[in-house]
């Protein structure tokens, strides 16, 4: 039993090394160098904007953001597909083994990122276990924005653990590390269903929009993303996309402005709050923003319309 954890321990310390060229200009702010864990490593990083190095991984990456970052993006470019994900708390990247990326671009500065790296021989180990070939690290699907609850939990875990050790750390971030391969494996190979994009048929789509809707509506007063309203629909955020300007006849964008503007005009007519108060309500950050949006679209400003409203 020693001989391979030894391997999967050596195969960690590697790990270190790849990220080291990958990310040559991001902080480190905490790292599982010298914890003696076995078979997985992590790392917590601040990435300034701008590219990052072309590089063909020989382990499975799993990026995680930690915090929402208003504004940015990661572009990448990885087996043939290109990608831009906005940077929210949540956010999942894929990146497994043998998968070149020659374009990788940050938008603005991220303050907190999470990288797990997981060796090849955690999936051939479960392969050997369970007698399943097709467990195998280069055989995970490249992928953006995974809205998968169960690799954030167990990732958040790591994280929890790479920042304050506690006595029996390493032994939860091992078995961590187990249910983290096995998920992916089970999850995101190529030979299984995209759970990313379930099958809608046309019975239930407007269903998963509707539901999508009653959330917009509940949340108009906040910053709202396609990739939270996605979750919402339970679909990808591409397939949401498409199904709702498919349903509404607008763009999610499109939908949740005119939502705002018709909260506001209601506020307006109501003349119970404030200017201010009625541009927070309706999802604007300030009054300013929320009289030039009104301005735009109405023809006169919210003063102005609450003067002539019935």
């Amino acid at each position: 039993m020693a001989r391979p954890t030894q391997g999967l321990h050596g195969a960690g310390m590697d790990l270190h090394r790849h990220s080291a060229h990958k990310f040559p200009k991001a902080g480190l702010l905490a790292t599982s160098r010298g914890r003696q864990w076995q078979g997985v490593a992590a790392e917590l990083r601040s990435h300034p904007a701008g590219d990052l190095p072309a590089i063909v991984p020989t382990q499975m990456e799993i990026t995680l953001a930690t915090r929402r970052v208003p504004g940015a993006h990661v572009s990448r470019k990885g087996a043939g597909l290109r990608q831009r994900t906005a940077v929210e708390a949540g956010t999942i990247w894929l990146c497994p083994v043998g998968v070149g990326e020659d374009d990788i671009n940050i938008s603005a500065p991220l303050t907190e990122i999470l990288h797990i790296y997981l060796p090849a021989e955690r999936f051939a180990a479960l392969a050997n276990l369970y007698g399943d070939a097709r467990i195998r690290a280069d055989t995970v699907r490249y992928l953006a924005d995974v809205p998968d609850p169960l690799i954030r939990q167990i990732g958040l875990s790591i994280l929890s653990e790479l920042v304050r050790e506690s006595s029996a750390g390493r032994m939860m971030v091992e078995a961590a590390a187990l249910a983290l391969t096995a998920r992916v494996a089970q999850a995101y190979g190529h030979d299984r269903p995209d759970r990313a994009d379930p099958v809608c048929g046309d019975h239930d789509c407007p269903e998963r929009i509707q539901r999508a809707i009653a959330f917009i509506r509940d949340n108009l007063d906040r910053d709202l993303g396609v990739t939270e309203l996605a979750a919402a629909a339970c679909l990808s955020p591409f397939h949401f996309a498409r199904l709702f300007k498919r349903v509404t006849g607008k763009t999610p964008y499109g939908f949740v402005s005119a939502e705002r503007l018709a909260r506001a005009r209601r506020l307006l007519a109501e003349r119970k709050l404030p200017l201010v108060d009625v541009a927070l309500s309706s999802g604007f950050s300030s009054q300013a923003a929320f009289s030039t949006a009104f301005k735009r679209v109405t023809g006169c400003t919210p003063g102005e319309y609450r003067q002539l409203a019935p």
